[in-house]
């Protein structure tokens, strides 16, 4: 049997999820079946697969992309494992390979990216200026303090809002340029106690008179998988849709947490993010332009589409506040923030939606008293994180930021800001 009739069985067999099966098609289609297909199940090697991988990572594919062509081939093969051969010979053997690989993959993992609640709450007003909308930091900051996935976020429906929780009982995953309605990852549906400033923030955006409803429609389809047809969703994005990962990352969060838009193609390069200050604290982005090199005079950019600006001293660029966060960091930086309140383990993994193993998880049970705590620790950290950005600016432009800032008791009180205290930096020092 080759090794395509093997998939052309084993793949039609599988029951995941949509996005995950489209991953899979992918992987064999582009990289496992030209390089293997016509290759007998038996005649497979260990070592012709690792000099596969390795001859990737040469032909200028990144690490992730070979390990992640290998991984699908080594699923395949274990499901033919005893059956039709012994073996499966994708699998990587433990303890081979460069010594380091394993230790160097544990430090980027622990080194992964993740925000004070400062730094949460300085980028999600910037994204929400880039934007122009209240509703992209209601979202973030909804995130940042539920801990929750991104696609958890947008499959929120407004009647699994309450005034201490919000019920996670479902995700909206994008597939294709569409989106379809699924359970959490893992089945980790979840109760998950809310701030009381967020309750109010969720309340009020609710009640703001945006819209709820998102403009997908049936379309003939004959995939079986339950497409969004339309429905109520807490969290949309400013034109009343879903909001897509890629365009939110590209277009809002990055440039915000970076100081930076990132390079999306050749013709597009990595440009900082240029904003009049004459506005507002944190200024109004206009049009980026591309940053200067040392040693060269700096000409601005013309022609149509050019903001005329007659007065350079009211340019000035971002600077950094979390270099390289992802929306899913926040998800990091939740569970640490817990661990730093002393929140018992069962009650961190119920909130994140994990599993606690062992005997542990079965005689420990989360209690309304440790529920209160992670309101009240959740709630600390917003009241420092608000006096320190009031002590920057007592106004924002963002309407649900302003009002918070209003509603603050007493004067401003300075904090530390973790050494970014100047979040402008003149134009002439781009």
């Amino acid at each position: 049997m080759t090794l395509t009739e093997w998939v052309n069985r084993w793949f039609p067999a599988l029951d995941l999820e949509p996005s995950t099966l489209d991953n899979y098609r992918y992987l064999l289609e582009v990289f496992v079946l030209p390089k293997f297909g016509k290759h007998t199940l038996q005649s497979l090697t260990n070592e012709e697969i690792s000099r596969w991988e390795k001859e990737m990572v040469g032909a200028q594919f990144s690490k992730k992309t070979a390990s992640s062509a290998r991984a699908a081939l080594s699923s395949a093969l274990a499901d033919a494992v005893p059956r039709y051969i012994p073996l499966n010979p994708a699998a990587k053997s433990k303890g081979k390979g460069r010594k380091g690989g394993s230790r160097i993959e544990r430090v980027e993992k622990a080194s992964k990216v993740w925000a004070s609640p400062l730094q949460v709450l300085l980028i999600a007003e910037r994204a929400a200026v880039i934007a122009g909308s209240d509703a992209v930091f209601v979202t973030d900051i909804t995130i940042a303090y539920t801990g929750c996935r991104w696609g958890e976020a947008l499959g929120l429906p407004p009647d699994l809002v309450y005034g201490e929780a919000i019920d996670l009982h479902w995700k909206l995953y994008e597939l294709n340029g569409r989106f379809y309605r699924g359970r959490p990852k893992d089945g980790s549906m979840r109760t998950v106690a809310t701030p009381p400033f967020l309750n109010q923030m969720l309340k009020a955006h609710l009640s703001s008179g945006v819209s709820l409803r998102c403009p997908c429609v049936a379309r003939p389809d004959d995939t079986g998988i339950p497409w969004c047809t339309g429905g109520d969703y807490a969290l949309l994005s400013p034109e009343g849709a879903h909001f897509r990962r890629s365009n939110f990352s590209e277009r809002l969060f990055r440039p915000a947490a970076d100081g930076w838009h990132p390079e999306c193609s050749p013709r597009r390069t990595r440009r900082p993010v240029l904003v009049d200050h004459q506005h507002p604290w944190p200024g109004k982005p206009i049009p980026a332009w591309p940053a200067a090199e040392p040693g060269q005079p700096y000409v601005p950019p013309q022609g149509r589409g050019r903001p005329r600006v007659t007065d350079d001293s009211r340019l000035a660029c971002w600077l950094p506040v979390c270099p390289g966060l992802t929306p899913h960091g926040q998800r990091h930086g939740y569970h640490t923030w817990l661990d730093e309140d002393g929140i018992p383990y069962v009650a961190q993994s119920q909130q994140m939606g994990h599993d606690v193993p062992g005997m542990r998880g079965i005689y420990n049970h989360v209690t309304d008293r440790m529920l209160t705590e992670i309101r009240e620790a959740l709630q600390r950290r917003w009241i420092e994180s608000l006096r320190a950005r009031a002590a920057l600016s007592p106004t924002s432009p963002v309407p649900s930021l302003n009002a918070a800032l209003k509603a603050l008791s007493g004067p401003p009180r300075a904090l530390p800001l973790g050494g970014f205290a100047p979040i402008l930096l003149p134009n002439s020092d781009i």
